[in-house]
């Protein structure tokens, strides 16, 4: 694989698998209020969040922001959707036995089943308390965020997904609401930034917020996820049952 295949993630799907998978690089058993912070994400009945994902340029350029929306249901699925009309959408659902990608701008609905998705992600979806009862060796450690100073956790090494190497984790916790304000991930290629805005924490689940619709008559075809390591797409916006 090429030095710019092994970035943490590549634009638009790579950027989404990244997103929905940033909460669950630590579970209990270090700092108390790491653990506690994880367990109110990965506990709820669902769990939603805009999010705001910034990945560096290896090659010197100025960072990649993208905006976007994840919805993570435990037990059940997790969505990410991107804003804006070239805005890329992933979906996992287990109960429905898939995974899908959208991109609107070929357009195509990409679809596998549940077995062949990132298996990080599966564990994220079918066994949270599983990575509730991890360990992370969390440090504290302050960070410059977008030129601001700020305190947080340096959590241990950990894997992003099935074919990528080591990636350094960081997390820190807002003040006000004792939720996770921006995971940090990287790698000797590049850093990837994500900062969480508004969450919610529903007192039930909704599972339509898992649902991708599309425009009536889009093309489908089979998803390889281990594709998604080094690929590079857009998408508009859609939505299927």
């Amino acid at each position: 694989m090429t030095r710019r295949g092994r970035r943490i993630v590549g634009a638009g799907a790579l950027v989404s698998l990244a997103a929905a998978a940033a909460i669950a690089f630590a579970g209990a058993g270090g700092d108390e209020a790491v653990a506690r912070t994880l367990r109110r994400v990965l506990g709820a009945p669902e769990a939603t969040a805009v999010v705001v994902l910034e990945r560096s340029d290896p090659f010197g350029g100025p960072p990649e922001r993208e905006r976007g929306r994840i919805w993570y249901i435990p037990g059940r699925g997790l969505r990410y959707k991107a804003d804006g009309a070239t805005g890329i959408e992933m979906g996992l659902d287990r109960e429905g036995d898939r995974m899908l990608l959208y991109r609107p701008a070929e357009p195509r609905l990409y679809h596998a089943p549940w077995a062949k998705a990132p298996s990080r992600l599966r564990r994220i979806v079918a066994e949270p308390e599983r990575v509730m009862n991890g360990t992370f060796g969390a440090e504290p450690e302050t960070r410059e965020i977008r030129g601001v100073r700020r305190s947080g956790w340096r959590l241990r090494p950990a894997s992003l997904g099935d074919s990528l190497g080591r990636v350094s984790a960081w997390l820190a916790i807002d003040s006000g609401t004792g939720l996770p304000a921006f995971v940090s991930l990287g790698s000797d290629v590049d850093t990837l930034v994500v900062e969480f805005r508004g969450w919610t924490l529903r007192s039930s689940a909704r599972a339509s917020d898992l649902a991708i619709r599309v425009p009536k008559g889009t093309p489908e075809g089979p998803l390889d996820p281990r594709g998604l390591l080094d690929s590079r797409g857009d998408g508009e916006d859609g939505e299927r049952r």
